[in-house]
């Protein structure tokens, strides 16, 4: 029959994996799409575990800027800013391009 040592079961191994349930498990990149004020700016890939959205945050404020917020919704990572859209953008495309 199947496995000689089975003792009269007839189970598979690991049958009782749940193979329906959403884990949290880290993708090798975690992508997220970038958008300021509702217009999408580039996206950002996290490739390390030491990477994080607020990397992008940090950036922003080292170039001077302070006047904003940043939410996650999904894959979409959006900066509110309620001055200074277009500097924030045009720093962020070059942030993005220089990745």
């Amino acid at each position: 029959m199947f496995d000689r040592n089975n003792n009269g079961n007839n189970m598979l191994p690991f049958t009782n994996v749940d193979s329906e349930s959403t884990s949290s498990v880290k993708l090798d990149e975690d992508q997220y799409e970038v958008y300021v004020n509702g217009t999408f700016i580039g996206r950002k890939t996290l490739k390390t575990q030491g990477e994080d959205l607020s990397d992008i945050d940090d950036f922003l404020r080292n170039q001077g800027f302070s006047d904003f917020t940043a939410s996650v919704d999904g894959d979409h990572y959006t900066i509110h800013a309620n001055q200074q859209d277009n500097d924030i953008s045009n720093a962020l495309s070059v942030y993005f391009n220089n990745r």
